[in-house]
């Protein structure tokens, strides 16, 4: 059992109670009082001042209270104040020990992908790559995972202005059969780069989901097909969801959002198939 904080101060408490009940559910004041045994004149003077302060604010019928939007403005900057690195690092370090191949976390920077951690494994292949390093977002399994999860008329300016360049036999170069291949992976969860920057490298990657449910940031694993066959691909999928939503619970992410995260089977090979 832990021990009290003997400096707790009641009325932050309760106010906290409060904002976490709002959270919840709209309530008005008498459902505010019942549900947290709180005395009328508590109640009251706590929710006026939450709603003065804008943490609280009354719905259009002028009864019921739920939360104000001064949350949501301290919540951003919350995440702002979030150090992705620091979070993920942990994460990433086990996947990499865990699967043997290198990973990386990165995000959308223009039009292209910026890494910005990589973790190799020791012992094993090494990729030829490095934090700050820039990818193709229409060649890469990190790409396709921050287009995927773009509103789409953001998507569809992206991919006007990518360059659709076939790298290998395998690269996708036409921009309808590309935006069904996001579909796929936005349905499934996750993405793969076949050989579709380079010969002989696969990527598997998937979405690191933010507090407000955006997808900000993505991570994945690279390494030689040999060491990525197509056999390990459902096993490796199901490693770097996992690791890319403990990466999302560790900056905050509601289980909420997490659980809305569907994938069909690792099994299902539509993505293979789009990237042949």
């Amino acid at each position: 059992m832990q021990n009290k904080n003997k400096y707790q101060v009641p009325a932050l408490m309760r106010a906290a109670r409060i904002l976490e009940l709002l959270g919840k559910r709209s309530a008005d004041l008498n459902e505010i009082m019942t549900s947290l045994e709180l005395p009328k004149s508590s109640a009251y003077s706590l929710v006026l001042t939450l709603e003065e302060l804008g943490y609280v604010r009354r719905l259009a019928d002028g009864h019921k209270f739920t939360l104000g939007f001064r949350l949501f403005e301290l919540g951003n900057l919350s995440v702002n104040k979030v150090s992705i690195r620091d979070y993920a690092m942990r994460h990433i370090q086990e996947l990499v020990q865990q699967e043997k191949v290198t990973s990386h976390l990165g995000a959308l920077d223009g039009a292209e992908a910026v890494y910005l951690l990589k973790v190799d494994p020791q012992d094993s292949i090494l990729i030829n790559s490095w934090e700050g390093k820039r990818v193709a977002l229409t060649r890469s399994a990190m790409g396709k995972v921050l287009l995927a999860w773009l509103p789409p008329e953001r998507q569809i300016a992206l991919l006007k202005s990518a360059s659709f360049v076939k790298k290998t036999p395998k690269t996708i170069v036409d921009m309808d059969e590309f935006r069904n291949h996001l579909a796929d992976v936005k349905r499934q969860g996750w993405a793969i780069d076949d050989e579709e920057d380079i010969l002989g490298i696969r990527c598997v990657g998937a979405p690191v989901f933010s507090p407000d449910g955006a997808v900000r940031y993505a991570l994945s694993i690279s390494s030689t097909v040999l060491a990525i066959n197509l056999e390990r691909i459902p096993e490796l999928v199901k490693a770097v969801i996992e690791a890319a939503r403990n990466i999302s619970r560790s900056i905050g992410t509601p289980e909420e959002i997490l659980q809305c995260w569907k994938m069909e089977s690792t099994e299902n090979n539509n993505l293979m198939e789009g990237s042949k």
